[in-house]
């Protein structure tokens, strides 16, 4: 998508120098997002990952059980790394697409048991954040389960503190696009889409920030 080129651009740097290889555990290095992935496969077969970057996390959950995954990324140099660790893969099944919301419609509704938004819908444009929530839920099977993980809320000092550029209302250029909103925001965003099952803020130590992780359920 030609709105996201600098995007893409980025993150085809980021991931033309990322690892070749496949996770050998469970283990993503912080506790509390790997208690989410346990809760989102739990009896899962299909998962979908939208902006999945070079894979990680699918594998991840095919290392707590999952047998198919589908993962979608605009950035070709993440999508052809995907590809390749998966050769490396012991098991299961692998669909790797390089594309961005246009790729959505595309994938059958009632699909999958599970689905994870992964640092993606606040670094979209607003309408293409909730286009990809609305497709997600047509995706997911009912009972399906959604992992949600979401960059920090920024106040109005921090705003000015990392020169931020504002683009609109709540919607800043930070290097990439940032839709900055509030977490009770998030909350009815979600509730009106989704059961809300929990919540919880997750502290990275190497970025010295907290990220907000819902686990969220299609009824």
């Amino acid at each position: 998508m030609k709105r996201y080129e600098r995007e893409n651009q980025f993150w085809d740097d980021v991931f033309g120098k990322d690892p070749l290889r496949f996770p050998g555990g469970k283990e993503s290095g912080n506790e509390a997002f790997d208690r989410g992935l346990a809760w989102l496969t739990e009896e899962a077969d299909t998962v979908l990952d939208f902006g999945c970057g070079s894979g990680t996390v699918l594998f991840l959950c095919f290392r707590h059980g999952t047998r198919r995954h589908i993962g979608i990324d605009l950035s070709s140099q993440a999508i052809e790394k995907a590809r390749e660790k998966s050769r490396l893969a012991p098991g299961g099944e692998y669909t790797f697409l390089c594309g961005g919301t246009e790729l959505l419609p595309q994938v059958d509704a009632a699909s999958a048991d599970a689905a994870v938004l992964s640092n993606i819908l606040d670094n979209l444009y607003p309408e293409d954040a909730l286009f990809v929530l609305d497709e997600v839920k047509r995706i997911l099977k009912p009972g399906g389960r959604l992992l949600i993980k979401l960059n920090p809320f920024l106040t109005q000092e921090q705003i000015r503190e990392y020169g931020l550029r504002q683009l609109d209302e709540d919607l800043f250029d930070d290097g990439l696009i940032l839709w900055n909103k509030p977490t009770e925001v998030w909350d009815t965003l979600l509730s009106s889409r989704f059961a809300l099952y929990q919540y919880e803020e997750i502290w990275y130590e190497e970025h010295q920030q907290s990220n907000r992780l819902y686990r969220v359920i299609k009824q």
